[in-house]
């Protein structure tokens, strides 16, 4: 018999080829994946992507909420497309300028235009992760000079510090369950005492997980002003030539004084209750 390496052994098993798996390629997934060291984004980071995304369609959407017909009245104005350039609307800030008008359906940008904004809202994106990346510096910063830690080193440094502590990870003893403990207590005095035995078990604190301290707080809804009626609200009747500001259209009106007739009026009638008080005492 042809001799082979794994047939130098008298044993069965040992005549086998082993199998050699690739477990180096295999990549983690689900809980034992690597998370990414990239941080997660904020929300006028993702807010100015989808703005992004949404310019760069070819195709002009109506927006499907309607749009808002505040006309800059109870929202901003809007920084990209403030005015409908073919009927005039004012438009606030939650008319995106990726959608049409939402009174004449007409463009809002043309194409020079939206290039120039494809532009301008990439470098707003660039200067936002420049800011948030120099605010997280300077928090880490805070703490290390709160800790009292040494000054920062430089790469080679930091490499080395990141593999032996990756080290220390791995050779970190696994946190063993918290056993029962047992306790004795003394009741009562001189022979009539008790001892009592009594075991407990302490609970483990548990540190919050990032997913509980790093909750967004919901963002409400903004209100949308809905669109005028078609049809104009006006009276039938003729107007009154002695009365040309009667209300036509139905009500009845309610005259209301004003403040400074108000206050005038409480002002004579304590001047007058003081004389009359005066005059009560002569008498007497």
């Amino acid at each position: 018999m042809r001799q082979t390496p794994w047939t130098g052994s008298s044993l069965p098993s040992d005549r086998i080829k082993p199998s050699y798996s690739s477990k180096s390629n295999e990549k983690p997934r689900g809980k034992n994946a690597t998370p990414s060291n990239e941080p997660p984004k904020s929300k006028d980071v993702r807010r100015l992507e989808s703005l992004l995304s949404a310019l760069r369609v070819s195709t002009v959407q109506t927006d499907p909420t309607g749009g808002c017909f505040c006309q800059a009245r109870e929202h901003p104005l809007s920084s990209y497309s403030p005015i409908c350039r073919s009927c005039g609307l004012v438009l606030c800030s939650l008319n995106q300028p990726s959608f049409s008008c939402p009174h004449c359906s007409s463009t809002l940008l043309a194409g020079n235009q939206r290039d120039i904004f494809i532009s301008r809202i990439e470098t707003q994106i660039s200067d936002v992760l420049e800011k948030e990346a120099a605010e997280r510096e300077r928090i880490l910063e805070e703490a290390r000079r709160q800790a009292g830690a040494f000054p920062a080193l430089s790469s080679n440094a930091n490499i080395l510090s990141n593999k032996s502590s990756q080290n220390l990870s791995i050779n970190a003893p696994t946190p063993q369950p918290a056993a029962a403990r047992k306790v004795m207590s003394l009741t009562g005095k001189g022979r009539k005492g008790k001892v009592v035995m009594s075991s407990y078990t302490p609970v483990s604190s548990r540190p919050a997980s990032r997913s509980e301290s790093e909750v967004e707080p919901v963002e409400e809804e903004q209100v949308r002003v809905p669109p005028p009626a078609n049809q104009t609200d006006f009276s039938r009747r003729a107007p009154d030539a002695a009365r040309p500001w009667a209300n036509l259209r139905g009500g009845d009106t309610k005259y209301t004084p004003s403040r400074i007739s108000r206050g005038k009026e409480t002002k004579s009638r304590r001047n007058n209750k003081g004389k009359t008080d005066e005059g009560k005492q002569a008498d007497s």
